[in-house]
């Protein structure tokens, strides 16, 4: 408690309040310093032990989105059977008929089988809906997609997540395929979606297609690869793209998604693969993060990138690149191996473990509150006055 000392000076009597003073040890006792130590491990140990699951938002969307992929998935394993094409176990461990063979005449680029298989998983469904609900897309907002062949269980995804939140989307496809992908030239990725149509699976379909490779137009194929290509598009009664200039590729599908969405705004551009339309080439690719895009890369405009999803991110637009496959799978909590079904719900999109935020609180406050006893204060040192057997002056000293 403060007192009040009377003292004189020129003008005579003034009062002037005295500092409070403060006291604590000039050591702190050993067995207090123990005691924290000890506490803090405990406390450590019971916030990694009893950690809680909490529910990702958009529970209900994302549950149906990956049934609906699943159901998505046998139609096209059907459609695989069909072909005679074999299904070999050893490259495609859940026999869904998604992964592609290694080589054919409508084969882009080499991919990666691991990334395939990977994504023959229903729950990316689930992270299509978080990431365009990311984006803010709303019930009857109309979405423009870019999608390629390289990707089938991918496209599969996307396509779940628009026809649960009830989008409007316009569709603009590639027709080939990288390594491993929708690759045989009886069934590329627009077959699939038409026998998904078929089977009223989904009512999403491309409005029009490019051949893919080289150019978009396909110039490193052979020629029955690129006639096999053509043909599809017109099986498919699909408006067929072909400009071998860049831009002018470009410009083409940007007036086709503007002349589509009947003056209504676009709301998202969603790309699955690598187009090189869509994404600038190979660099871009590469450049563009995995997930939401609402900004050019700095990469991007040193290097003046052009492409689909550019010009939607310099509208303003939001755009998902879904392609990184690892980023993904680390970021929503997938499986890592997938040599079995995967079961719909089962992933990290759904349901997250994290700490308990109260129960960490707690043990917060209570290691403040040790630290203040035994070190601010000297109730800690009386307490453990007669624990310590000490040869140094252990007593307290004042602090002002």
């Amino acid at each position: 408690m403060a007192s009040t000392l009377i003292w004189f000076n020129y003008r005579g009597l003034q009062p002037m309040k005295m500092k409070k003073v403060y006291w604590r040890p000039k050591v702190v006792s050993r067995t207090a310093l123990w005691l924290i130590c000890a506490v803090s491990l405990v406390g450590l140990l019971m916030v990694q032990k009893f950690r809680v699951v909490t529910e990702q938002p958009y529970q209900a969307e994302k549950l149906a989105a990956a049934k609906l992929a699943k159901e998505a998935f046998e139609v096209i394993y059907f459609e695989r059977e069909d072909t005679g094409v074999e299904i070999e176990q050893k490259v495609d461990p859940t026999r869904s008929g998604l992964v592609g063979v290694p080589n054919s005449s409508v084969t882009s680029l080499s991919g990666v089988l691991e990334s395939k298989q990977l994504t023959i998983n229903p729950n990316f469904a689930a992270v299509a809906v978080q990431l365009l609900k990311d984006a803010g897309v709303e019930k009857g907002d109309v979405v423009a997609v870019g999608v390629s062949g390289s990707f089938p269980a991918l496209n599969v995804a996307v396509y779940a997540a628009i026809e649960v939140l009830e989008l409007e989307p316009i569709v603009i496809s590639s027709a080939a395929s990288s390594t491993w992908g929708a690759n045989i030239p009886e069934l590329l990725w627009i077959d699939m979606e038409r026998a998904l149509e078929r089977d009223e699976v989904f009512s999403t379909r491309s409005v029009a297609c490019s051949i893919g490779g080289t150019a978009d137009q396909g110039l490193d194929f052979p020629a029955e690869g690129k006639k096999a290509i053509l043909d599809a598009i017109e099986r498919n009664k699909l408006k067929l793209i072909e400009n071998r200039k860049f831009e002018e590729n470009i410009k083409v599908r940007m007036r086709l998604y503007d002349q589509l969405a009947d003056d209504k705004p676009i709301k998202a551009y969603v790309n699955v693969g690598g187009g090189m339309v869509s994404v600038g080439r190979t660099v871009g690719k590469r450049i563009l993060q995995s997930g939401v895009n609402r900004k050019r890369p700095t990469k991007a405009e040193a290097r003046g990138l052009d492409g689909v999803m550019f010009r939607f991110i310099d509208r303003g637009v939001p755009a998902i690149h879904l392609v990184k496959v690892d980023e993904l799978i680390e970021k929503y909590g997938l499986p890592t191996e997938l040599t079995s079904e995967a079961r719909v719900g089962d992933a990290g999109v759904f349901e997250r473990l994290d700490y308990n935020r109260w129960l960490a609180a707690a043990v917060l406050a209570l290691e403040l509150g040790l630290l203040f006893l035994f070190i601010r204060s000297d109730v800690g040192f009386r307490l453990f006055q007669r624990s310590d057997n000490r040869k140094s002056d252990a007593t307290p000293e004042p602090m002002v």
